[in-house]
């Protein structure tokens, strides 16, 4: 994910080369039409400065963005430098997970409520947007889990990656589970729940703070 900073700062803790962003993608959230607006502004100005907008599927059905480039939501990592997501912090989530295996950057415009990880406000947009362009940001890198449900013969049935948070649960709220839960080897606990949260100092934000956890600064290299 990308965070701006103003001009004068990032002058002077810029700590990477600024990347050449071409190809922008563009992914919205589906069914508020503040999100749609938003896209078009973007689409404008890109195309404005020669840069070249590209649409996942969904997101240019919502938007109708007219003869632009629209290829799936897989595939928006491989073939675009930067990507925007316009939405809350679960669309960021949600195309970070498909996003991951490129490491293609994502900038969160928050059309949703909280805002946690989707920071940059729509009043501010262009100008923020102008700084990402001009090279004034700084990259904030997050880890991600990577989950696999095996078997009683040992084989992976299930496999994702998660940038916020794994839950384990029976699928039904009030069925009780009992788990045993080790980390590298070593024995923890044993607990009987109706279920466990994993979360990475991005997720910390999420379900595992309405469990009670606590909030993890994203700089931590830890999980709770």
């Amino acid at each position: 994910m990308l965070g701006t900073r103003q001009h004068t700062t990032a002058l002077g803790i810029r700590a990477v080369k600024a990347l050449n962003f071409r190809n922008i993608g563009l992914i919205g959230r589906p069914g508020k039409r503040s999100v749609v607006d938003t896209l078009q502004r973007l689409h404008d100005f890109l195309e404005a400065r020669g840069l070249k907008p590209i649409y996942d599927e969904q997101t240019a059905q919502l938007a109708d963005p007219g003869p632009a480039q629209v290829v799936s939501r897989a595939l928006l990592g491989e073939v675009c430098d930067l990507v925007i997501v316009v939405g809350g912090d679960g669309s960021l989530l949600h195309a970070a997970r498909a996003l991951a295996r490129h490491k293609t950057p994502v900038l969160g415009v928050n059309r949703g409520r909280l805002g946690f990880l989707t920071d940059v406000a729509p009043r501010e947009l262009l100008d923020k947007l102008g700084q990402v362009l001009a090279g004034e940001y700084t990259l904030d890198r997050r880890f991600l889990l990577q989950v696999e449900v095996r078997g009683a013969d040992s084989k992976v049935r299930y496999e994702a990656t998660a940038l916020n948070d794994i839950v384990l649960h029976s699928g039904k709220s009030v069925h009780m589970l009992d788990f045993e839960l080790t980390i590298d080897g070593h024995h923890v606990y044993r607990q009987h729940s109706d279920g466990l949260i994993m979360a990475t100092p991005t997720g910390s934000t999420a379900y595992a703070l309405s469990g009670g956890g606590p909030i993890l600064h994203p700089n931590l290299d830890a999980v709770v």
